[in-house]
């Protein structure tokens, strides 16, 4: 993979559209910097079917997720 580029979040926020075309043409990463500290990576996923795209998807859950989400849904 070609070499990564790395800018300021403001950067990136203020010119997104031009950075996720950047990063579509070069298929390099963009590392996208909060206080000159690496927060965030913006990559090209290749991939050639949708069951290669397993794992690399993470979600974390908090709490019981068989709670309603509102408070009384479960009283009607």
């Amino acid at each position: 993979m070609p070499a990564s580029k790395m800018i300021g979040k403001r950067e990136f926020i203020q010119h997104t559209s031009k950075y996720i075309k950047w990063v579509e043409e070069h298929g390099s990463q963009l590392v996208i910097t909060h206080h000159n500290q690496p927060d965030l990576i913006l990559a090209k996923i290749r991939l050639k079917t949708l069951k290669d795209l397993k794992g690399t998807v993470t979600i974390k859950i908090h709490g019981d997720i068989n709670e309603p989400i509102l408070p009384g849904y479960d009283e009607w």
